[in-house]
């Protein structure tokens, strides 16, 4: 079963583009990631294990996949105003239409780091046959900042000198380095509750 976005982006023309695509990558690990909650909130609780905290985390988790949705929507919107900003060479317009370009990748790298910190609680406390799911997830949310940051970066070097490209760049780098060191530290931790063979 193909989605209407997969259709989409298939198409031979630039939109919806890698950054979209980024965001539903990041969606796709934030819904399997809701599936293991969902199923850990409807297991029958013991005395020791309360069920609020997966309705908490559910909440948490869905606040997440709607933010992902609209970044989707709004990084086929920044790419249309890119464009037609640079057939109509307004130097102001470009500059603002490229800072856009910019931002919203970073804020999927964003979400998609978010998702893996809801990951790692679900991680610490569900079963452990749902691991493997999880694992999946963490290595989709990783795939997601990875792309989403290649995206902002290939629109940095047309931002004109001097006009908070050294700001983008930084913010870049400081949401990169964030969001790697917590899928190692993640991944690492569901690794180490895994059952060994």
């Amino acid at each position: 079963m193909e989605s209407a976005f997969l259709k989409a982006l298939a198409r031979a023309r630039p939109d919806p583009g890698g950054g979209a695509a980024a965001a539903h990558g990041a969606a796709l690990g934030v819904a399997l990631l809701g599936k293991v909650v969902r199923l850990e909130a409807r297991r029958p609780r013991t005395a020791e294990g309360p069920g609020f905290f997966w309705e908490a985390l559910l909440e948490q988790v869905q606040r997440v996949a709607e933010t992902l949705a609209l970044l989707q929507e709004e990084d086929i919107r920044a790419y249309f105003h890119l464009s037609r900003a640079r057939k109509s060479g307004v130097p102001g317009e470009l500059a603002a239409a490229l800072e856009a370009a910019v931002a919203c990748p970073l804020h999927i790298m964003e979400q998609a780091r978010e998702g893996l910190l809801w990951l790692a609680q679900a991680g610490s406390r569900c079963r452990l046959h749902l691991l493997s799911d999880l694992l999946v997830a963490c290595e989709l949310l990783g795939a997601a900042f990875r792309g989403a940051h290649h995206i902002a970066r290939a629109n940095l070097p047309l931002l004109p000198a001097g006009s908070g490209r050294a700001h983008w760049t930084r913010e870049l780098a400081q949401a990169l380095a964030a969001a790697e060191d917590t899928y190692l530290k993640v991944r690492d931790e569901l690794q180490g509750r895994e059952p060994c063979l």
